[in-house]
């Protein structure tokens, strides 16, 4: 039995470009392989809130979300890793005062301001703007965010970069492959290979036989933790760089010939 873990955006789709559902090509190959008793895995920094409807193909067995932060295998909880409620606490004190709108992403969850009207409109244009809670309890739910994402204007970018730059307890990972202004905040021990430990351990697979498709930084730690790590071509240069592989690009099919030529 193989596992293959698929990053979404840039990856199994590419909002960017217009394409906003996994390609009929792809589908293919990923029914071959789950007929064939392999088993199939979304790994991505989205929360389960942002994985859209024709994202979650009855296909995939297990999901990797919010860079690892939470799993789930087989309609089971395998892994959860909370931010700490303090230092979250912190840094939304911190994007209020630089004048930032943000996310506060749960498991199943995301929570947003209903003032926060840059962030909603980017949303929709990806017909994403029945995503949010907007009613809910700041503090309580603080005490279970598993990570932040916060958005600002080009003009506050240099500002908000020094702000956040070596701040303690948390990764702050700089979204180059969505919004150029996009910041997730989350605990320095998530990364997607913790999850796809997580997953492997469930299944009592073997790294060896784990295959990990992805594009962007924070794929690169899961790329190297796979059996073979694949970089798309669209991917950026640090992660070619890390992979074991590159196949062709998500607009020229890349994914759907890559996984034929794997029985």
């Amino acid at each position: 039995m193989k596992v293959f873990f698929f990053d979404i955006d840039g990856t199994l789709i590419d909002s960017m470009n217009g394409l906003r559902a996994i390609p009929g090509t792809v589908i293919a190959q990923l029914q071959r392989l789950h007929d064939a008793g392999h088993k199939l895995v979304i790994c991505s920094g989205r929360p389960y809130a942002m994985i859209d409807a024709d994202l979650r193909l009855p296909l995939f067995d297990a999901y990797v979300m919010c860079n690892g932060a939470h799993v789930e295998a087989d309609g089971m909880t395998l892994h959860t890793d909370l931010m700490d409620s303090q230092l979250a606490r912190n840094y939304v004190g911190l994007f209020e005062q630089l004048g930032m709108e943000y996310m506060l992403q749960t498991a199943h969850h995301i929570y947003l301001d209903r003032r926060f009207t840059l962030i909603q409109r980017f949303f929709s244009d990806f017909a994403q703007s029945d995503i949010f809670t907007y009613d809910f309890d700041k503090d309580e739910v603080l005490g279970r965010t598993i990570k932040l994402e916060a958005h600002t204007t080009s003009a506050n970018y240099e500002r908000v970069c020094t702000a956040v730059e070596g701040r303690a307890g948390f990764t702050a990972h700089l979204d180059n492959n969505g919004t150029y202004n996009a910041f997730e905040i989350y605990s320095p021990t998530i990364s997607k290979a913790v999850g796809i430990q997580a997953v492997l351990e469930h299944y009592g697979a073997n790294v060896e036989e784990s295959y990990a498709f992805g594009d962007g930084v924070n794929d690169v730690e899961m790329i190297r933790y796979a059996g073979t790590g694949v970089a798309m071509g669209n991917a950026c240069k640090e992660l070619k760089e890390a992979a074991d592989e590159v196949c062709g690009s998500v607009m020229e099919d890349g994914l759907a010939r890559y996984l034929a030529t794997i029985q």
